[in-house]
C-alpha cells in the first residue's frame, strides 16, 4: 500500500536528477514485507536506519491481547497488529528466527512505577495514524493520544513523543525484554542523572545466544529538564531479568519529550560517545539528513516506465537490500571480534549479520556490481572473522559464530567477489581459511562454524543420512561449496586444490536416485533410506522437498540434464514445476514445487537456458515477479531473508540475474523501458525497443554495440558503464526462440 512521505522528504528527491521520471527514492513503500501469514511473512519492519546502519529503532507490535507469536515478529513489527511494546532500538530484518529488539522505550501517563508487566505501559494503534519513510517513522498511540516519531543515525536511535495536552509522564527504559519473551538473559541499568540512563544486556535471542550471547551497551538520555529519574534492578517473573528505569517529566504539545538513545558492542562509554551523533541536531535535521543518506544510495538506479505497481516494488526491494550486513565499526574506527576483544579496522569498515545462506544467491552479487568497495569491506571482515575465529561464518551476528543454517556459503561469496575483481581483502587467505574447514573433520562441540559430515562426505562423496540431518541439502551444498572455493583456487594459483575440488563438486551426483529421478537419502553402507516421499519435509533436506531441492546443484546443470535423459525430459519436468505451483495458491503452509519464499529454487526459472528454452525463462520469471511481490505488507512471498527477496527482484525488473559463485550473469527479460545504473566504473543504461509491458520477450540483445548469441554474459562487459539494449517482442523469437542449446563458459576465464 502506498504511504504519504511527507514534504521534507519529497524535497529531497527534487534534488536528485532525473531522466524521464523520479528516481527510486520517493517510491519506497517501508511497509513492504512487514505483514503476511504463516511461511509468507515476510519479517521486515517499518522503522527508520541509515543504509547498513547498526542503529534500528521501530516499533515492536503485538495483538489486541498482547500475544506476539514468535514467527510473526522476528523483526519485532507485524502489519495485522493494533499493540505497541514499545520502541527498541535494535533489531535484523527480514530474518526467520525471533532475535534482538534491544532497549526499549515508551512513554506512558502511568505513574505507579509498577511496570513489570508489559500490560502497565502497552498502547494501541491505527494504520490511519501510522506513516514511515527511509529514515522516518511516526505513529499516534491510544487512549494516550502520544505522537512516537523515530530516525537514526549510524549508531544511535533518536525518539520524540509528542502529547496532545500537558501532562507529567515517564518514558520507561526497558533493558530486560527483547522481542522473545527470554531473549535476554542479563540486565542491569544505572541512573546516571534526572535524565539519563545507562545500562548493560546480554542478548539469548535465536542467534544472539548461541556460543554464551551477545553483550550490548546503551546510553540514553532525555533532552531538556527533568523531575527525576528512577532504576529498578532484579528479576521479574518467568525467568526474565528485570533492569528498567524511567525518567519523569512536565511535556506538553509545545514541549516533547525527545530522547536519544546510543548503541555499542563496546562498553557504555563508547555508547554514550555515539550520543555525539545527533546531539545539538533537532530531530527534523537527523530525520532529513537519514532520508538524504538514503537517497544517495537509492539513487545509483535510476528507472523509467514501469507499472506504479513495479516501480513501488522496485524501490522498496533496493531499498531492502541496502539495510544489512550491518556496519559493525564504532567510534574510532573500532569493532568488537570474534576473539572478544577489541580491534581496530584500519583502512576498512568491519561488518557483521551476514545470512549467507540466503544472501550469496543475490544481495552480494547486487553489491558486487553497485558498491565495489563496500563489498571489499565486507569480504575483508569475513576473512577477519575467520583470522580471528578459526573459519569462515555461516551466519555471523555481531561478534558470534551462530552455526545456523547448512554449508559453507562463505566460500560462494568470496568467489563471486573474485571472480569479479573485488579488492580490498586477501583472497588467499580467504581460501585457506575455505579450504580448512572443507578438508578437516572438526569434533561436533568445536566452538567456531565448521561442515558437519565432512569426514564421511571426503570418504563415501556424500554425506549419509544416518550421519548427521539433511544430508541430502548437505551433500549439495558442499557440492556447490566446492565448486565455488575451486574458482578461488584457480585465481590464486592453486591448480592441484582447483582439480581436487571440481572433482568433489560433482558428489550431489552420488544421491541421484534414477528409479524415483530425485536427489535423496542414502545410508552410509550404500543403500537407499526407505520410506521415499518427494512432497515432505524430512530430516534429510532442509527448508524444502526433493522437488525443490532437485534444483539447487546450479553449478552442474550438464550432469543434472544428463542424469535426468536430456534436454528435453530437463525441461518438461521444470516447466511442471512451474505449472504445478502457478496452479496451487500460496497458503499458510510452504509450497510444495516452486517455492519464491525459500532460497533453494529461487533461480529456478533461470535454468531454462541450459536446456535451451529462453522462452519458459522468460516466462516464468516475468510470472514470479508478478505473483510473488506486491507493493503492501505482504508483499514479499516469504522472509525476506536480509535482502535476499528483495536483491532478486532488483535483478530480475533490471533484466539479468547473477549465476552466484561466479563472474557470469543469465540474460533476464526487462520490465523498465530504461533503466540506468551509476557503477562506479561508469554509467551502465538498460534500455528496451518495444514496451516490455505488451512485448514480454527478448528477440535480441546487444552490449556496447555487440549482439549476444549466448544466453549469458561476463561482469566485465558491464562494470565499466556502457549500454545493454533489450529489443523486445510479442513471441518467442531470436534470441528467445527454443531449440538452440549453449554450453556455458568457463566462468573467470580472461578469453573465449
Amino acid at each position: 500500500m502506498k504511504r504519504g512521505l511527507g514534504l521534507v522528504f519529497l524535497a529531497l528527491t527534487v534534488l536528485i536528477p532525473a531522466t524521464a521520471s523520479a528516481v527510486t527514492t520517493g517510491e519506497v513503500n517501508v511497509f513492504v514485507g512487514t505483514g503476511g501469514v504463516g511461511f509468507g511473512v515476510g519479517s521486515a519492519f517499518p522503522g527508520p536506519c541509515l543504509p547498513f546502519g547498526m542503529a534500528r529503532p521501530g516499533p515492536d507490535t503485538a495483538n489486541l491481547a498482547g500475544v506476539a507469536l514468535s514467527f510473526y515478529h522476528c523483526g519485532g513489527y507485524h502489519y495485522p497488529d493494533n499493540a505497541i511494546r514499545g520502541f527498541s532500538n535494535y533489531r535484523l530484518s527480514g530474518i526467520g528466527v525471533m532475535d534482538y529488539g534491544n532497549v526499549r522505550v515508551m512513554p506512558t501517563l502511568n505513574l505507579s512505577g509498577n511496570y513489570r508487566e508489559e500490560a502497565s505501559y502497552r498502547q494501541y494503534f491505527s494504520h490511519r495514524t501510522e506513516t514511515g519513510r527511509p529514515g522516518y517513522y511516526a505513529v499516534t498511540m491510544w487512549p494516550s493520544g502520544i505522537r512516537a516519531e523515530l530516525t537514526a543515525t549510524q549508531h544511535a536511535g533518536l525518539h520524540r513523543y509528542s502529547f496532545p495536552r500537558p501532562a507529567r509522564a515517564r518514558i520507561i527504559i526497558d533493558a530486560g525484554r527483547a522481542i522473545g519473551g527470554k531473549d535476554v538473559c542479563s540486565a542491569e541499568v544505572k541512573v546516571e542523572d534526572d535524565r539519563t540512563v545507562t545500562g548493560r544486556l546480554l542478548s539469548c535471542g535465536s542467534l544472539s545466544g548461541r556460543h554464551g550471547g551477545t553483550e550490548m551497551f546503551f546510553a540514553a538520555r532525555l533532552r531538556g529538564r527533568a523531575i527525576k529519574a528512577e532504576a529498578v534492578n532484579g528479576k521479574a517473573r518467568k525467568d526474565r531479568p528485570l533492569a528498567l528505569a524511567w525518567i519523569e517529566g512536565e511535556f506538553g504539545p509545545g514541549g516533547p519529550a525527545e530522547v536519544e538513545v546510543g548503541l555499542s558492542f563496546i562498553s557504555v562509554e563508547r555508547a554514550r560517545n555515539h550520543l555525539a551523533e545527533v546531539e545539538g541536531r533537532a530531530f527534523d535535521e537527523v530525520a532529513v539528513a537519514a532520508g538524504a543518506a538514503w537517497a544517495k544510495e537509492l539513487g545509483i538506479i535510476e528507472v523509467e516506465g514501469g507499472t506504479p505497481e513495479q516501480r513501488g516494488i522496485f524501490a522498496s526491494s533496493l531499498y531492502h537490500s541496502f539495510i544489512m550486513p550491518t556496519d559493525f565499526t564504532e567510534a574510532g574506527n573500532l569493532f568488537r571480534g570474534f576473539d572478544e576483544r577489541v580491534h581496530e579496522a584500519r583502512g576498512f569498515r568491519y561488518y557483521t549479520d551476514f545470512s549467507l545462506w540466503d544472501t550469496f544467491r543475490t544481495l552480494h552479487p547486487l553489491l558486487n556490481l553497485l558498491m565495489p568497495a563496500r563489498s571489499g569491506d565486507m569480504m575483508r571482515s569475513l576473512v577477519t572473522m575467520a583470522e580471528q575465529g578459526k573459519t569462515l561464518p555461516r551466519w555471523p551476528t555481531s561478534y558470534r559464530y551462530t552455526g545456523c543454517m547448512i554449508g559453507a556459503s562463505a566460500d560462494n561469496v568470496i568467489a563471486d567477489a573474485v571472480l569479479k575483481g573485488i579488492v580490498g581483502f586477501d583472497a588467499a587467505r580467504a581460501f585457506e581459511a575455505g579450504m580448512l574447514a572443507a578438508t578437516t573433520d572438526f569434533p561436533p562441540d568445536a566452538p567456531f562454524d565448521r561442515r558437519e559430515g565432512i569426514g564421511d562426505y571426503m570418504r563415501l562423496g556424500y554425506v549419509p543420512s544416518d550421519s548427521v540431518s539433511g544430508s541430502v541439502s548437505r551433500t549439495i551444498e558442499y557440492s556447490y561449496n566446492d565448486w565455488c572455493l575451486a574458482q578461488t583456487a584457480r585465481a590464486v594459483g592453486r591448480e592441484a586444490d582447483y582439480n581436487m575440488l571440481m572433482e568433489r563438486s560433482k558428489y550431489w551426483r552420488n544421491l541421484y536416485d534414477p528409479r524415483t529421478g530425485f536427489i535423496r537419502a542414502r545410508l552410509a553402507d550404500g543403500s537407499w533410506e526407505s520410506g521415499f516421499n518427494a512432497w515432505s519435509w524430512t530430516g534429510y533436506y532442509t527448508e524444502g522437498n526433493a522437488r525443490q531441492w532437485l534444483w539447487a546443484p546450479i553449478h552442474d546443470m550438464p550432469g543434472l540434464i544428463e542424469l535426468m535423459g536430456g534436454n528435453e525430459e530437463f525441461a518438461r519436468r521444470l516447466n511442471h514445476f512451474f505449472e504445478a505451483s502457478a496452479r496451487r495458491p500460496d497458503t499458510l503452509a510452504p509450497d510444495f514445487f516452486y517455492w519464491h519464499g525459500n532460497e533453494p529454487d529461487i533461480h529456478a526459472a533461470y535454468l531454462f537456458y541450459f536446456s535451451g528454452r529462453p522462452d519458459l525463462a522468460q516466462k516464468w520469471v516475468r510470472w514470479a515477479m508478478k505473483a510473488k511481490y506486491k507493493n503492501a505488507p505482504d508483499g514479499i512471498d516469504g522472509n525476506d531473508d536480509c535482502g535476499t527477496l528483495a536483491s532478486w527482484y532488483v535483478f530480475s525488473a533490471l533484466g539479468f540475474y547473477p549465476f552466484a559463485g561466479s563472474d557470469l550473469y543469465f540474460v533476464g527479460a526487462p520490465v523498465f523501458k530504461r533503466a540506468v545504473l551509476h557503477l562506479p566504473g561508469g554509467d551502465l543504461t538498460i534500455r528496451t525497443v518495444g514496451d516490455p509491458a505488451s512485448l514480454p520477450f527478448v528477440s535480441r540483445v546487444t552490449i556496447n554495440g555487440k549482439e549476444l548469441s549466448d544466453y549469458w554474459f561476463r561482469h566485465r562487459e558491464i562494470v565499466s558503464g556502457g549500454e545493454m539494449v533489450f529489443e523486445m517482442s510479442g513471441q518467442p523469437e531470436g534470441f528467445s526462440a527454443p531449440g538452440r542449446v549453449k554450453t556455458m563458459p568457463t566462468p573467470g576465464a580472461k578469453e573465449e
